[in-house]
């Protein structure tokens, strides 16, 4: 079947020269007639073919720094990084063509199956190695989730596990979005815009303070976390204002699960049903700067450590907390994943753990305690307390030896 056809099955943009130059002129298409893979806050992404290629087409205003940033990866060449094709734009409309492997995003796999121990270190370390590229080129991500890495399924992968045939696997996880990432340099060392999604973003970032290499650590520890949790950080509670004030105030984290009752008390519940967003979802904005001085103020005020949560909600007026409130119940992706017992819930489980089956035959809660003092140790307060990437790469592979050879000596004779 030529793509050409399967465009028009599978209901794709077919990006010839006159369609691009009629979205940058119209902007996104109809969203009845096309498929999407993802919709954030800067744009649309659309499932679409280029030069007989099958990519996927960002579409958004050009209006923010967004699209600047997004080009930092253009020049990138890394297995774990989703490339960039091409990127066009005039004075209204932009258009950012991206590769588009056959896949998941990973929050729809954790939505539909739980992950073991040893496909969360291979995600873990795949991510890693596209964090550590980006620092190596002097570039933060600064957005580091599930919804924005990619499992590119299908493709053997040998290079981690190259030293244990048990662990084999078909797939390659992929970062994704830099549309919140940012150069390292004088503007790090300068107080920077908060970017990013709340709930994943460091106690520096926060605050507006400099940030390094450690910020984007600390949000792959509480992507680590929800690996393991498969629920939204801070499920509990709605406003994000209240999130960043506990986050850099009190160190709340995900797991703090007596903290987090004691906030929900004092907050609105709300229902903590699977979290699904899509494709290059980039539910990160560059905050309004008023919302940002209030709230900063807040938060590096010493004065203001027992600021009670309803005072904090006069503080930010409503339409600055609506454009905070990322992944909250307003949220389309957030509507509930495929019911477990559905179904097509049943078949996509089932395609899926072809691809996820447990190399193990044993399993060990020490190994699995292991594995959280790792992401602990990434979201510490203090960014020069946290692993770095080397260290926490060496100790990654380390559970996984140890894996290996609990699960070897276990083995029948």
């Amino acid at each position: 079947m030529s793509y050409l056809k399967a465009a028009i099955k599978e209901n794709a943009l077919v990006l010839t020269t006159p369609k691009r130059n009629e979205l940058l002129k119209e902007g996104p298409p109809s969203e009845s007639r096309r498929q999407i893979l993802g919709r954030g806050a800067f744009g649309t992404v659309f499932k679409a073919v280029y030069r007989e290629r099958p990519v996927a087409v960002k579409i958004m205003r050009n209006q923010n720094q967004s699209l600047h940033n997004e080009t930092h990866v253009m020049h990138l060449k890394h297995n774990n990084i989703v490339s960039l094709i091409k990127v066009e734009s005039t004075s209204e409309f932009a258009l950012i063509i991206m590769e588009r492997p056959i896949g998941q995003c990973l929050q729809r796999v954790l939505d539909t199956l739980t992950l073991p121990l040893a496909h969360r270190i291979f995600i873990t370390l795949d991510i890693l190695a596209a964090l550590r590229y980006c620092h190596h080129q002097n570039l933060l991500h600064l957005d580091v989730k599930p919804s924005n890495i990619l499992v590119a399924l299908g493709i053997n992968t040998n290079d981690i596990e190259q030293w244990c045939e048990n662990y084999k696997r078909r797939y390659t996880c992929k970062l994704c979005d830099f549309g919140s990432s940012i150069r390292l340099g004088k503007t790090c060392a300068r107080q920077c815009s908060a970017k990013g999604t709340l709930r994943y973003m460091s106690p520096e970032a926060l605050r507006s303070a400099p940030l390094t290499c450690a910020s984007d650590i600390y949000s792959l520890g509480i992507t680590m976390w929800q690996l393991q949790s498969r629920r939204l950080p801070y499920h509990t509670l709605q406003c994000n204002e209240s999130i960043a004030y506990q986050v850099v105030k009190h160190d709340l984290r995900p797991d703090d699960q007596a903290q987090l009752e004691a906030l929900k008390l004092g907050s609105v519940f709300i229902n903590a049903s699977p979290h699904t967003s899509c494709y290059c979802a980039g539910r990160a904005i560059d905050w309004d700067s008023n919302t940002m001085v209030i709230l900063r103020n807040y938060i590096n005020d010493s004065e203001s450590d027992d600021v009670p949560v309803h005072n904090l909600y006069k503080k930010v007026d409503v339409l600055a907390r609506r454009n905070l409130s990322f992944e909250s119940k307003n949220d389309r992706a957030s509507k509930p994943a495929l019911a477990p017992g559905s179904n097509a819930g049943c078949r996509k489980q089932r395609r899926l753990t072809r691809f996820f089956d447990n190399p193990m035959s044993t399993g060990s809660v020490r190994f699995e305690n292991e594995y959280i003092e790792l992401y602990k140790s990434c979201w510490t307060s203090e960014p020069d307390l946290r692993l770095n990437s080397l260290e926490l790469q060496t100790r990654l592979k380390h559970i996984l030896a140890k894996c290996v050879a609990t699960d070897l000596n276990s083995e029948p004779i």
